[in-house]
């Protein structure tokens, strides 16, 4: 199994604004930390991989992360950060970068998917080599399915279905545009709050929308364990996904996306 969306952080090394003073997740959680969905859970035997995501709007943390990916055979990949609207013209020589995450300053604003310094930053981010996740809200969808019309060669990853609560009207039709475009991929993840009909609701028009093969699993830990355990995760997703698809969602898609890119 390929997990395609964990976080680690260093509360001794990152600030992360986001964690407030008495937030629930504002600890230091390692890669020994990831507790291992069982058998069982998983339906995959075998060595585990995860591709470790920014949690940090910091390039200082792709180097931490990268570093962790040097000494941790299970890291398949990692996607830093790196602003998109000012795109560095270096990037480390390691091909274990494999993306890059810069969210949009409104994830609700579809035309800034599609400004041209964004656009701009997608493009010199794919001619890197890199994938380009995208985290964002239903009403932005539209924007991302622009975007992903506008730069046909890049690798666009869809965080956490685009973060419905529901299948609402404006997830289905921002969804419904992105399944047009041949370079975008869903990731089922940061679904752990959602309740088991509307979690079966959007897993099932997913499905349908992109097919197993333009989908993958991330389990959004820790995040997740606001809500339920990362084998809680495993075991719901897998139990709404037909078995024809598991090899697809859990691993084939991460491998086929977060491809090693080609370094000096």
């Amino acid at each position: 199994m390929i997990d395609a969306h964990v976080h680690i952080w260093d509360l001794s090394e990152r600030t992360l604004p986001w964690l407030g003073p008495h937030h629930p997740l504002r600890r230091t959680f390692t890669l020994p930390d990831l507790p291992v969905p069982t058998i069982a859970a998983t339906r995959a035997p075998g060595p585990e991989g995860v591709v470790l995501v920014q949690a940090d709007a910091d390039p200082i943390e792709v180097i931490d992360l990268l570093r962790v990916a040097g000494r941790e055979p299970s890291v398949a990949g990692v996607v830093g950060w790196f602003d998109l609207l000012d795109f560095p013209d270096r990037l480390p020589d390691d091909p274990r970068l494999v993306g890059v995450r810069s969210p949009p300053a409104d994830q609700t604003d579809p035309a800034l998917l599609t400004d041209p310094a964004h656009v701009r930053g997608v493009r010199a981010a794919t001619a890197a080599g890199l994938a380009i996740d995208l985290l964002l809200r239903p009403s932005a969808l539209i924007g991302a399915a622009r975007l992903a019309a506008a730069v046909p060669d890049a690798r666009l990853v869809l965080d956490h279905l685009g973060n419905p609560t529901a299948p609402t009207p404006d997830w289905l039709a921002g969804m419904t545009a992105l399944a047009e475009c041949p370079n975008v991929t869903v990731k089922l993840s940061g679904t752990a709050h959602l309740a088991n009909d509307d979690l079966s609701a959007v897993v099932d028009a997913a499905l349908e929308l992109f097919g197993s093969e333009r989908l993958m699993f991330g389990s959004d830990w820790p995040v997740c364990t606001l809500s339920a355990s990362r084998s809680e995760v495993v075991r719901r997703t897998t139990a709404l996904l037909p078995p024809a698809t598991h090899n697809d969602v859990f691993s084939g898609t991460a491998q086929r996306t977060y491809r090693p890119r080609e370094t000096a």
